[in-house]
């Protein structure tokens, strides 16, 4: 294994609240993504869950997102012009149907 693989502190294996720390996410929301089964994780015993590197990386491919609209390989070539990425339709209509805060303006 290779020292670029490796998780913090040079280990193979971190836990759930190095994978959330190194994130800025919650513990909990990491938790509950393996106790759902989405992400592949190591478990030793009662609450002992440990991710491999490449657990981690299914975790990051789960929480990416992407448009179905966006061509990854048109956007990594593109410049850095964002004026296209304004609100979708559906967006918008979930937006109007949100109860505002008092004194929000209605942007739509």
């Amino acid at each position: 294994m290779s020292a670029a693989s490796l998780g913090p502190g040079g280990r193979w294996a971190v836990t759930p609240e190095e994978v959330a720390d190194s994130f800025g996410i919650s513990v909990g929301w990491v938790r509950e993504q393996v106790r759902r089964g989405r992400v592949p994780h190591l478990r030793f015993g009662r609450g002992k869950i440990r991710f491999l590197p490449e657990h981690v990386e299914a975790l990051v491919s789960l929480a990416t997102v992407a448009g179905p609209s966006v061509d990854l390989e048109a956007s990594a070539s593109a410049s850095a012009d964002l004026t296209s990425l304004g609100p979708t339709t559906g967006s918008i209509r979930a937006h109007r149907r949100r109860p505002h805060v008092p004194g929000d303006p209605q942007r739509f």
